[in-house]
């Protein structure tokens, strides 16, 4: 569907606490030169970075270098028109700006450029899926648990091919995985940490639904998203798994998060049952861009969390770059690793620091 349609039907999320004053953009790239002069720069060496790489990411399309190419400098003409007038998009924010950058490469035909990197990771996170869930089990302590739970969530969300830091290490490590990743989670208590808080509430009372808007596909989904989505379920939770409408970056897709969650019930029967009772529900979000704007989600995904009593926000780019500040009438979590140093330096927080913010229902 075009963006243009599916952008006309889609609506505000119900669980919005005062959206006439809700703003999905964290940072104002219009009002805050100093964050204006750091971020045009960083986006544009991101999308450098992907030219770079576009055509060994779409071996099957003999297209992609010459296609990332052309996007690229239309990318750097309109940071050149922002850098003389800033009015040039509306709204600036790093939201906005990825978006652009995703639809022009769609509107080239380069539709989900990163698909087969998805494709690959995710097949081969599987191959450690079984073992993790293992270890998962293998610790009767609830709150030890459930921190455990936490935890692999963060560092599967370090597999982020949009951090520089990350993409970084990802190219010249081929021993960087999912053990590697836990151990750069900081020792708690993490720089925003309301764990203890939330796993008391968590402990009196489970749940009824709870909706994940996921981040990236991989190691981020398989090994720390779905371990959590399987805990939940087994206390008696409904769980929505909201994914992007359209593809951006590595972040996986409703038609994606289809996909793993039916390799996922091949290793594990409580995600099989859940999926043939309807206890685990995929939905796409209305997204086109990595960021969320929650005045504007699919309406199958509205319908399905009018029920929702606690909305988990996964990823910098949903729940730091946009929805930092927002806030909700049920339970909220918001958690990310800081993997740009110049937004956690902003937030007086280091490079890696973690956020786990949770918000009872305002």
């Amino acid at each position: 569907m075009a963006k243009d349609i599916w952008e006309k039907k889609n609506q505000i999320c119900p669980l919005l606490k005062e959206p006439e004053v809700y703003n999905p953009d964290t940072i104002d790239l219009l009002d805050n030169e100093n964050a204006r002069n750091y971020w045009l720069p960083c986006l544009e060496a991101m999308v450098e970075r992907f030219t770079n790489k576009a055509g060994s990411l779409n071996p099957d399309n003999p297209e992609a270098s010459e296609i990332a190419k052309i996007c690229y400098q239309e990318f750097q003409d309109l940071l050149a028109k922002i850098k003389s007038d800033p009015l040039a998009l509306k709204p600036l924010s790093i939201r906005t700006l990825l978006e652009f950058n995703e639809d022009n490469l769609r509107s080239h035909n380069l539709k989900d450029a990163w698909h087969m990197q998805k494709e690959s990771e995710s097949l081969q996170a599987f191959q450690e899926f079984n073992d993790r869930l293992i270890d998962i089990d293998s610790i009767n302590d609830f709150e030890e648990k459930w921190q455990e739970l936490i935890k692999g969530a963060l560092a599967g969300n370090v597999f982020d091919w949009g951090s520089f830091a990350v993409s970084s290490l990802l190219e010249t490590s081929t021993r960087f995985g999912f053990g590697e990743a836990m151990k750069t989670i900081e020792r708690r208590p993490w720089f925003h940490d309301n764990f203890d808080v939330w796993i008391t509430h968590l402990n009196r009372q489970p749940y009824k639904c709870v909706v994940i808007f996921v981040d990236n596909a991989g190691v981020d989904f398989v090994l720390g998203v779905l371990p959590l989505v399987r805990e939940f379920l087994s206390l008696g939770s409904k769980v929505i798994l909201a994914g992007n409408s359209s593809p951006s970056l590595n972040d996986v897709t409703y038609s994606e998060l289809n996909v793993y969650c039916c390799k996922a019930a091949e290793y594990c029967n409580v995600i099989k049952n859940a999926i043939s009772t309807g206890k685990l529900v995929t939905v796409e979000n209305g997204q086109h861009g990595p960021c969320l704007d929650l005045t504007s989600l699919s309406p199958e995904l509205c319908n399905l969390i009018k029920a929702s009593d606690l909305v988990i926000l996964e990823g910098m780019a949903r729940a730091i770059h946009t929805n930092l500040d927002a806030k909700f009438t049920v339970d909220s979590i918001k958690m990310a690793v800081l993997k740009n140093e110049w937004l956690a330096k902003s937030l007086g927080a280091t490079q890696f620091a973690v956020i786990f913010r949770y918000e009872p229902a305002a």
